[in-house]
């Protein structure tokens, strides 16, 4: 064999081999990417998945979100419609007053405007309004309804109005047809579909939002209220109030919300949805409360988280309880509530509601200044008002004392009467202070009276009488 021959044998073993080396090197590879291939597929799905899930998440969230402010937009929506309804009432009811000619008629309508006044403040507590355009408003509104329910007080006595007073509803009217030119100037917009109440009603930094400044300024330099109402004798009383019966201890938005959810309302079917903080003579959590497909308006204090105001509605339908078994559902609702035992002390019904006053005793000593009143649906059979500022005021333990026998007392009445119950109570004075007495229900040929007699004097320090209005009785 040649030499070229022996070199082409060796580079042809070489070739061989090397060929050899590639091959099993891609089969090596091959079998590499084979072992691969089921950890690829199962890392792509797995991340498919997380993908997956985040993006459901995401939905989720988006989707929570939007029915959160879809809950929020109807409770402002709802608030708004009926705080205008109301205003528009108020203002055509104040307007035809001075047209009335009689005591009965005049009565009647200052019901309907102390009613329309509560929905009002209602409404505004409920809706993004921030202090520097509402408190002079709130103000007006509680002060005016303190105004109806003196005078349907006075008319119940059987005193004519004065023409000051006259005047005084006359002034209210004007500053009325303001405010109310003012909201239906806002309606238009909301009519249109140009609104959206959560987009306007976020506050900016200096504590305003678009929704106080598209309704305008409803402060006193803007809205001619009376001065009688603003700085008159009702006013004292909203103003120079110490809170008393709630302690310092401030609970936090979840408690309160987990107060009314596992506390007020446990056991029952209702939904319940946050809607702002308000701060006025109580700084409160206010929420939303649908129960039975009819909305309620329920505020809890920051301090101590007590249920202080619920407001809601009834239809007008025949009763299917009895006085007495909404007198019940109302000290029921009330300890469930956590204000203890309460006594009623005094019912009014009127067509299928029963308005119930509720007070605390202490040493079978009934507390009058410490009132809970609540409102009972006697159709619906359920709780449809709640107020407890006096409670949340006053509450307190009293150091009760009494120098004279009720024997002793009794003898303030004098003659001609039939005894009908009797028992202790402390009660506030016209100058706020508290005095124990002894309270005796008599009946006279008069008709139905009740005596205070001072428990440590002697001397008769109050008398109310009942009378009937419509049907309805009343202690004046």
């Amino acid at each position: 064999m040649n030499k070229n021959n022996k070199i082409e044998e060796r580079i042809e073993k070489t070739t061989t081999k090397r060929d050899l080396n590639e091959d099993v090197q891609r089969e090596k590879k091959a079998s590499k990417a084979q072992k691969m291939l089921p950890i690829l597929i199962v890392s792509c799905v797995a991340l498919l998945v997380i993908l997956g899930a985040v993006l459901i998440a995401f939905y989720q969230l988006k989707k929570t979100d939007k029915q959160n402010a879809k809950t929020l937009e109807s409770v402002y929506s709802s608030s708004y419609y009926s705080m205008v309804d109301s205003v528009n009432n108020l203002q055509v009811n104040a307007d035809k007053f001075e047209t009335l000619t009689t005591s009965m008629s005049q009565r009647s309508l200052l019901k309907d405007m102390e009613q329309d006044c509560s929905y009002i403040i209602a409404g505004l507590s409920v809706l993004p309004i921030d202090a520097q355009n509402s408190n002079s408003a709130i103000k007006f509104f509680n002060q005016l309804s303190g105004v109806c329910e003196a005078y349907i007080t006075a008319i119940d006595k059987g005193e004519e109005l004065t023409s000051e007073q006259l005047l005084l509803i006359d002034k209210a009217e004007q500053a009325l047809s303001i405010i109310k030119s003012k909201l239906n100037t806002h309606n238009d917009m909301v009519k249109k579909g140009e609104y959206e109440f959560i987009t306007n009603g976020i506050f900016n930094s200096e504590g305003v939002t678009q929704f106080s400044n598209s309704i305008g300024d409803l402060t006193s330099n803007e809205v001619d209220y009376p001065t009688m109402i603003f700085d008159g004798p009702f006013s004292a009383a909203l103003e120079n109030k110490e809170i008393k019966g709630l302690s310092e201890v401030e609970v936090s938005q979840e408690e309160a919300y987990e107060y009314l959810k596992n506390t007020v309302y446990k056991n029952d079917d209702v939904q319940i949805n946050f809607v702002t903080e308000t701060s006025g003579d109580f700084d409160t959590y206010d929420f939303e409360i649908i129960k039975n497909k009819i909305t309620y308006t329920a505020q809890v204090s920051k301090r101590q988280g007590l249920l202080l105001n619920l407001c809601g509605y009834a239809e007008k339908e025949d009763a299917n309880i009895s006085s007495e078994q909404a007198q019940q559902m109302a000290i029921n609702f009330a300890k469930k509530a956590g204000f203890g035992n309460l006594v009623a002390v005094w019912v009014e019904v009127n067509e299928n509601v029963a308005y119930i006053n509720l007070a605390p005793t202490q040493d079978g000593v009934i507390l009058y200044p410490d009132l809970v009143k609540v409102k009972v649906d006697m159709f619906a059979q359920t709780i449809i008002g709640f107020e407890a500022k006096n409670y949340a005021f006053n509450h307190v333990k009293r150091n009760i004392t009494t120098s004279i026998s009720i024997e002793e007392a009794e003898k303030e009445l004098g003659f001609d009467y039939k005894l009908l119950n009797t028992r202790k109570a402390v009660i506030a004075l016209d100058d706020a202070s508290e005095v124990s007495v002894y309270e005796f229900v008599c009946e006279r040929i008069g008709g139905l009276f009740y005596y205070y007699v001072d428990a440590n004097n002697g001397n008769l320090v109050e008398i109310l009488k009942v009378v009937d209005s419509n049907g309805t009785p009343l202690l004046v």
